[in-house]
């Protein structure tokens, strides 16, 4: 809910303040560069802390598998896990990356920009790995081991988790569909009124 409140919430204000004027592009380009980089300097950190700890305890899960499949049973250690984890996350980070710079290089998009400069750090501080290696908290209920990513959708549609990361790319793809809805509806509103003026002219004309 926190997720889609602050997607729609930014939406509107990049909207109600003008905020997609090529003038702003600049200093939005450089938050989102300092906002990413923190975030994967911080990801790189979890990752040193979870290698010092390098905690041998044994973990065993069910991997699900699609369709009626067997789920095949894993067999690894918390450390190795953990790496994992955080290795998911990096490379889920670098995709939604291309696809915001797509979006903006090419079709001039500022809203996924302003977007991802705020939602990584809001799932950053939810995901399990922020949770257990920075505050400390014990890896128990919610926090147990493996992790089930959260889905911002699954309390709307009773649909099971997906990742986050994945959820942050459809939400950059969202805004962009919506911004391209505002302005051919922005350009079919100007060509209206266009054609009316040229209407009118040719109307006194006529007189």
């Amino acid at each position: 809910v926190l997720q889609m409140a602050v997607i729609f919430g930014t939406m509107h204000i990049v909207k109600k303040a003008g905020l997609e004027n090529p003038e702003y592009a600049l200093p939005i380009r450089a938050a989102y560069g300092i906002a990413t980089a923190l975030m994967f300097a911080l990801t790189f950190y979890i990752k040193s802390m979870i290698q010092k700890k390098n905690d041998t305890t044994a973990l065993e899960y069910d991997n699900p598998s699609p369709g009626n499949q067997e789920a095949p049973r894993v067999e690894t250690t918390v450390c190795r896990y953990d790496l994992g984890e955080v290795a998911k996350l990096q490379k889920s980070s670098m995709f939604t990356i291309a696809i915001v710079a797509f979006m903006h290089f090419k079709f001039g998009y500022i809203q996924p920009l302003i977007l991802q400069t705020l939602l990584p750090a809001l799932n950053m501080y939810k995901s399990p790995l922020f949770q257990v290696h920075i505050l400390g908290k014990p890896a128990v209920d919610g926090l147990k081991r493996p992790w089930v990513p959260e889905n911002p959708f699954a309390a709307l549609t009773g649909g099971n988790a997906t990742a986050t990361a994945d959820a942050d790319a459809d939400a950059v793809s969202d805004t962009g569909a919506s911004t391209a809805t505002d302005k051919a509806t922005d350009k079919a509103d100007s060509a209206a009124a266009s054609t009316g003026k040229k209407s009118k002219k040719e109307s006194r004309k006529d007189k």
